[in-house]
């Protein structure tokens, strides 16, 4: 309603920048710039509902996530992700 997410995070590929468990606040995409570095809530055709850190943007617009731990998908495993499948930026994060 107001471009705001609340999630719980589960697993650890976001470790030790997020820990299992923790709560995270996403602002809305249309809100937000994306700007590598930054971390995301996105939708993947495969995996769901995802929180990555943006690793890079191509020269096609495609944008290329990454987790923070080795436990993570890769960012091969992923795919490029296209921008109108970003939910929000992570802009806060409350530990478990």
């Amino acid at each position: 309603m107001f471009g705001v997410n609340i999630c719980r995070v589960s697993g650890v590929s976001m470790q030790p920048r997020i820990p299992a468990g923790s709560f995270v606040l996403c602002m809305g995409a249309l809100r937000t710039k994306l700007k590598p570095g930054g971390i995301y809530l996105f939708e993947h055709p495969r995996f769901g509902q995802l929180i990555k850190t943006l690793s890079n943007v191509d020269s096609a617009g495609n944008l290329w996530f990454k987790g923070e731990n080795s436990h993570s998908v890769t960012m091969q495993e992923m795919g490029p992700i296209r921008q109108n499948r970003v939910i929000g930026k992570v802009t806060w994060v409350i530990s478990a």
